[in-house]
């Protein structure tokens, strides 16, 4: 979990827009949680994740067809799936199980990488972009997407990127100099340059609330 990650989180505490039980999953990965983020706000918090380990409270496989069966339960007020999608092969299996665990009006949070180095853990299958979490909030009836918080994580939101109905990535320059300077770089010598086109570290934070 990166600083802006944890502060995407936290944003999300602040605004009310997380209520427990709270369900994290992947929590076995052997890095930062929020667990004791979720629980120093008094809100119920539980892990899971597809092995036994330290901090894992439940065992399930999110693309597994009988993985609701595993929880005795399915009023949680938020499930967290946090840099998890990237690393699945079923992506929309995964949210579609973590939203039937939530109660109505209960909120799925997710950040996944748009563009970032390859990390598996064990395995990094994609990216995913803006118009993915359209496309599934529009084939999902039962949830909706919360526009004021879908956002780039650390730079704002999404909508602000938009250019004549395109989504843009954040840019690594603050400065129109170092962006043209940058393109020059990749014209004349047709290589990838002293600057990436755009910041290589991007993810996206969206929150889908169940009707």
């Amino acid at each position: 979990m990166t600083r802006n990650d944890l502060e995407y989180v936290k944003s999300l505490l602040s605004k009310g827009l997380i209520d427990g039980p709270v369900l994290e999953l992947g929590g076995g990965y052997g890095g930062a949680t929020c667990r004791e983020l979720v629980q120093s706000t008094g809100l119920a918090y539980e892990s899971t994740d597809i092995a036994a380990g330290i901090g894992v409270d439940f065992v399930a496989d999110f693309e597994a067809d009988d993985c609701a069966q595993r929880f005795t339960h399915n009023q949680y007020g938020c499930v967290l799936v946090l840099n998890v999608l990237e690393h699945v092969f079923e992506p929309i299996k995964v949210l579609d199980n973590a939203i039937s665990l939530l109660r109505p009006d209960g909120k799925v949070v997710t950040i996944t990488p748009c563009m970032w180095p390859i990390h598996s853990y064990p395995i990094d299958c994609q990216r995913l972009l803006p118009d993915w979490f359209i496309s599934f909030n529009k084939r999902r009836q039962h949830v909706y997407l919360l526009d004021a918080v879908f956002e780039f994580v650390g730079y704002g939101p999404i909508s602000a990127f938009n250019q004549s109905g395109e989504c843009q990535l954040p840019s690594p320059w603050r400065s129109n100099i170092g962006r043209w300077y940058s393109k020059a770089v990749h014209k004349l010598f047709n290589t990838s340059g002293r600057r990436q086109w755009g910041e290589s570290h991007v993810a996206i934070g969206a929150v889908f609330a169940k009707r």
